[in-house]
């Protein structure tokens, strides 16, 4: 992480002498939301997880070194959720999650047209609830850790709606490469916090996904990824820094 920043931030010094514009707006998203997890995937029909979604929204910025490198930095809440199907889909429970995500975007392009953009994204856990079938919603992030550290790619388009402002359309996908669900030491210790977990907590503990199992041998927790993608929206005011880019 530290020498993806110090890369920037050696890009920047190379491509420019002063700032040529500075963007600041709203944004949001509609994504695709997954809390991926080997022994869910490797679960039979008591466990199957479900298309869920979510949406994003709050405050971005962006600043531009010259015509074709620029940075991008958002706060953002964002939903990240994940529905489960048990025992044959008789039994639906949903796990709603919202992070204060702070993405920090390397743009390539410009700031108007076709860009591509890739850097980090910093999420911290504000809200995590459980929701079985249609019953009232519990609060489970005790079972969740605090922080997670992803990596953001994306592509789309900016174009000007007048001499100030600017409508940003693309597409942006995320992983978290740090852990989502808390790891348990061992049998005892996840059955004494069982009350604040939720069924992703649960079943990343055991082998197949198999809460019920008593066999010791069964107590083999695997990571969990946060991931999401898709559509996202912006519209930002352009300040004039009276910059002037680096002769060519």
């Amino acid at each position: 992480m530290k020498k993806m920043l110090v890369c920037v931030a050696l890009l920047a010094a190379a491509t420019t002498v002063n700032a040529q514009k500075f963007k600041i707006g709203l944004g949001g998203a509609f994504n695709s939301t997954w809390l991926m997890n080997k022994n869910v995937f490797d679960a039979d029909d008591q466990l199957n997880i479900a298309p869920t979604f979510g949406g994003s929204f709050g405050l971005k910025a962006q600043y531009y070194f010259n015509d074709k490198v620029g940075l991008e930095l958002g706060v953002m809440s964002s939903g990240n959720s994940q529905k489960y199907e048990l025992f044959d889909g008789d039994v639906t429970t949903k796990v709603r999650m919202r992070y204060l995500d702070v993405p920090l975007m390397l743009r390539l392009g410009g700031d108007k047209g076709a860009y591509f953009e890739i850097g980090p994204n910093f999420g911290f856990l504000s809200k995590a609830e459980e929701e079985y079938d249609d019953n009232d919603a519990v609060d489970v992030k005790g079972g969740f850790n605090k922080a997670n550290i992803g990596l953001n790619l994306g592509f789309g388009v900016d174009i000007d709606a007048s001499e100030s402002f600017t409508i940003n359309v693309g597409l942006r996908f995320g992983y978290g490469f740090s852990d989502v669900t808390k790891k348990y030491d061992n049998y005892a210790e996840w059955l004494a916090n069982l009350d604040e977990n939720s069924t992703a907590t649960n079943a990343a503990q055991f082998k197949n996904g198999d809460v019920g199992s008593t066999d010791p041998s069964d107590f083999k927790y695997k990571a969990t990824s946060r991931v999401w993608g898709g559509l996202s929206l912006g519209v930002l005011y352009t300040i004039p820094t009276g910059g002037k880019t680096a002769s060519k």
